[in-house]
């Protein structure tokens, strides 16, 4: 069984909510972005054509980034404004 500080916490906006069925959920820990990209593309094979980018712990990261137990991801679509 895994424990809470084996977990991430998403957040989904937008489309990618919808998707996921939920804004919010717990997810088993991984050790980088890239995985968690490649987990979650596998879960929701629909990801895959979605663009979105990824959020930790409230900074937008740029390419893989090392993540920790207990942090949260954000799945933000892309935004448009003016």
């Amino acid at each position: 069984m895994i424990t809470d500080e084996e977990k991430i916490h998403l957040v989904a906006f937008g489309m990618i909510a919808e998707l996921l069925e939920s804004p919010e959920r717990s997810w088993p820990w991984v050790p980088d972005t890239d995985r968690l990209k490649a987990t979650l593309i596998k879960a929701y094979p629909e990801l895959n054509d979605l663009p979105f980018i990824l959020a930790v712990d409230m900074e937008v990261i740029q390419g893989n980034q090392l993540i920790v137990p207990g942090v949260t991801v954000a799945l933000l679509p892309p935004y448009s404004g003016g």
